[in-house]
């Protein structure tokens, strides 16, 4: 009997509360967003003009305003914030970083979140052209950097607005050629058919056998021979994913490490990569040539002109090229020719060159110390002389270059050959000269065309 009453009382009072819930509106938390008080009194240009590759502390009580670029969310970036300003018409972006010693800051700060950023105290420096925002680093030779933000004090300099902007809206489509300069440090860029180089496919992003400071690099390739370095963290979520092979478009935030540019991906979703890749029928990435000796490779002719010197193999960080440098010869006129093999121009159409050339000790664009590139239809393969050389018009490094920096060449139609023809790159310098001792590299000569 007293199991029966208690049955029937526990089964009322469900009955109530079931009835009250049907009958009660179940309340929505509703999102809100405070906006920080804070006037911007400053601007980012004003702050990078007034920093330096020393670093120092920010004594003023000024406030700054950027959006954020990059975060950590996919593991790409590790304890560091990239922020930049919006461009206008006249005014492009301008990028900075800010590291901060603390672990998924994306949670407060998301991409395309404005931030405005309070720099008493804090302090800046230029490394490696870029501008970066923080506090101080003393390693154990009393040297000073910007440091990371303290975990107890970041969100007392960066404060997240309501302000958010799309991507689009901060993205700068941008070729390779003209993306390789300081003022892109930092920024939001998308580069438009190009593809990964051939070492990198079939391979992972991160590979361990080719692990330079717990990231794997890869280059990127547009069809004007230009070429950025692809930087992809062991830690990246995309990490063990395999480098797609066709063309198309990449995202990324570009940063610099010594004088490499290194394009960084925020996540899988900035390579889009859904076309055809373009494959050469004629390539020399010179990988095979030997460290300082005289350029030796199956079908190329090395010929002295003037002069005692010839090409070089030269391999630096792994990678092989032509060069010719002169290095402190007494001879007043060096003339050398580096000659391709000969190249079949009947089994392709539309047919484009391409390759990259960098300088170094150029002092000044002269005709008389330059790199110049021929083609010719009749070339024996011993009398430079004899053969008829014609000139073809190329985007060489100049002296303002920075040294070792590799440019590209641009695309050179040579849809009008037929038969086989020999590519040049004839060297001309002075070794007593001092003013006329440049020296010249030559890498990734490549022809493509269509079947």
């Amino acid at each position: 009997m007293k199991a029966t009453s208690f049955t029937l009382i526990s089964l009322l009072l469900w009955a109530l509360f079931f009835s009250s819930c049907v009958n009660d509106e179940v309340a929505v938390p509703q999102l809100t967003c405070n906006q920080p008080d804070l006037v911007v009194n400053k601007t980012v240009a004003e702050v990078h003009g007034t920093a330096g590759a020393i670093v120092s502390q920010y004594l003023y009580d000024d406030v700054i305003e950027a959006y954020v670029i990059s975060t950590e969310e996919n593991g790409n970036f590790f304890k560091s914030i990239s922020f930049q300003t919006l461009a206008t018409a006249t005014t492009p972006a301008i990028g900075f970083s800010v590291p901060v010693d603390a672990t998924n800051t994306y949670v407060d700060f998301r991409l395309g979140n404005k931030v405005y950023i309070k720099l008493k105290n804090q302090y800046t420096d230029i490394n490696y052209g870029s501008l970066r925002i923080g506090g101080i680093y003393v390693n154990t030779y009393n040297e000073g950097a910007v440091g990371r933000l303290s975990q107890n004090d970041y969100k007392n300099v960066l404060h997240a607005s309501c302000t958010t902007l799309t991507e689009e809206q901060l993205v700068r489509p941008i070729s390779i050629s003209d993306l390789l300069q300081d003022s892109n440090l930092n920024t939001l860029v998308e580069l438009s058919d190009v593809q990964f180089a051939e070492a990198a496919i079939g391979r992972h992003y991160f590979e361990e056998t080719n692990n330079i400071g717990g990231a794997t690099n890869w280059s990127l390739l547009d069809k004007q021979g230009n070429q950025v370095i692809f930087r992809t963290s062991s830690y990246a979520n995309f990490a063990s994913k395999l480098v797609p092979e066709g063309s198309g478009k990449v995202r990324g935030v570009l940063t610099k490490f010594g004088t490499d540019y290194q394009l960084v991906a925020r996540s899988e979703n900035d390579v889009t990569i859904s076309g055809v890749r373009g494959i050469p029928f004629f390539s020399e990435d010179f990988k095979n040539v030997v460290d300082k000796s005289n350029l030796s490779l199956p079908g190329w002719a090395n010929i002295v002109q003037s002069g005692t010197l010839f090409w070089k193999g030269t391999v630096y960080s792994g990678n092989g090229y032509a060069e010719f440098n002169i290095s402190g010869t007494k001879v007043v006129s060096n003339i050398a020719w580096l000659i391709s093999p000969k190249i079949d121009m009947d089994s392709h159409t539309n047919e484009i060159l391409t390759f990259r050339t960098a300088q170094h000790h150029l002092d000044v664009d002269s005709p008389l110390n330059t790199l110049e590139v021929y083609v010719s239809t009749n070339f024996d393969g011993l009398n430079v002389k004899t053969a008829t050389w014609v000139p073809v018009s190329v985007i060489l490094p100049k002296q303002a270059t920075p040294w070792y920096q590799f440019v590209g060449s641009g695309g050179v139609d040579l849809s009008s050959y037929t038969g086989k023809i020999n590519i040049a790159f004839k060297y001309i310098g002075s070794g007593k000269n001092l003013a006329l001792d440049g020296a010249f590299q030559v890498d990734d000569v490549q022809i493509y065309g269509d079947k």
